[in-house]
């Protein structure tokens, strides 16, 4: 058996976070490594939101911004304004942002009454997304409707548009991935490309096997140290699992559990023990690949990126039933599956 030393870690102040507070989302985008859908069903309670948020202040010395994210946080908007309310009158972290895919976005009215309200709780930027992947789902005449009248409220800056290229085109890319042309995989290989889009989650099963292959051991040798221990964001889903980046699925700890600082001070010295973590640190997927070959893991000929494989492996771990500390919640990677 393998034993690990522990060598403490010096941890970089969490500058930023993403408060997911809930996994439900009105589409099922290929491109989502939070694997939210119409299927989820968990929405943070205000006081839980306001507690996660009170700590965040905690982990950086010059407050840790915050944004309000999900899943789509439209779908329950008397809980979203009751929340970013709470936090402005309590005097909490600025909200930098919320985010948006603008599916509620039907009505210049309904519009102006709901950015007005954010504006007045404090929100410094509304996030819209704008995609091939979203745009299955929600018609484009929505965000650009939303990215107009909430920029004739809030200004132009405090409107940003992900992506504006593809909002603005006259001729809006889309893939038909379901038939798979050279022209569709090429289109993919840059859109992803030119935008480092993370292969992980819905898009690690539905988008990655579009792409150029690579062998494992071109992934050797090649630790997540960084990504995973030394990044400056988190994100927090509903449930109070905190994810590194963009890295979802992946705990760092939970937040419904024990304290952020708690969870930070025991991340420094217990990393490296921990079988999935301290894997990926020292080595990347292709260690964390030694753990899963144990249970019954047969790698793929290629794979389109090093998120790709991590992914894959995590995913079958993930499957066992086992790893729940560090792979959760169990419902992000049941729901990986792509659903129209």
């Amino acid at each position: 058996m393998r034993i690990h030393q522990t060598i403490p870690m010096v941890l970089k102040h969490w500058a930023s976070a993403g408060l997911c507070i809930t996994d439900w989302c009105s589409s099922s985008c290929k491109l989502c490594y939070m694997c939210c859908s119409p299927k989820g069903k968990i929405w943070m309670t205000p006081d839980e939101a306001i507690r996660i948020w009170s700590q965040l202040r905690e982990v950086s010395p010059r407050g840790c911004r915050v944004h309000v994210t999900g899943g789509e946080v439209f779908g329950n908007w008397e809980l979203l304004i009751e929340i970013l309310n709470r936090a402005h009158s309590e005097g909490l972290t600025p909200l930098e942002k919320v985010e948006t895919n603008a599916f509620w976005a039907t009505d210049d009215e309904i519009i102006r009454d709901r950015i007005e309200a954010l504006d007045a709780a404090g929100m410094q930027k509304l996030g819209i997304s704008a995609d091939p992947f979203h745009q299955q789902f929600v018609p484009i005449e929505f965000p650009r409707r939303l990215a107009k009248v909430a920029a004739e409220i809030l200004g132009p800056d405090r409107v940003q548009v992900r992506w504006d290229v593809f909002l603005n085109s006259s001729n809006p890319l889309s893939f038909d991935l379901d038939h798979s042309s050279d022209s569709d995989r090429k289109s993919l290989a840059e859109w992803i490309s030119a935008r480092h889009e993370r292969l992980t989650g819905r898009a690690g099963e539905a988008l990655a096997p579009h792409l150029p292959l690579h062998p494992v051991e071109s992934f050797r040798g090649k630790n997540c140290r960084e990504g995973l221990m030394r990044g400056k964001h988190v994100h927090i889903f509903p449930q109070g699992h905190i994810f590194p980046g963009v890295c979802a699925g992946i705990v760092l700890g939970c937040a419904a559990e024990m304290s952020i600082s708690e969870i930070r001070e025991k991340l420094k010295s217990e990393y490296s023990g921990r079988p999935v973590l301290g894997a990926l640190v020292r080595g990347g997927p292709v260690e964390l690949m030694d753990l899963a070959k144990v249970y019954g893991f047969c790698p793929d000929p290629g794979y389109a990126t090093q998120c790709h494989l991590c992914w894959k492996i995590r995913k079958f771990l993930a499957d066992t039933g086992g790893f729940s500390d560090e792979l959760a919640p169990a419902e992000m990677y049941e729901n990986a599956g792509f659903q129209t």
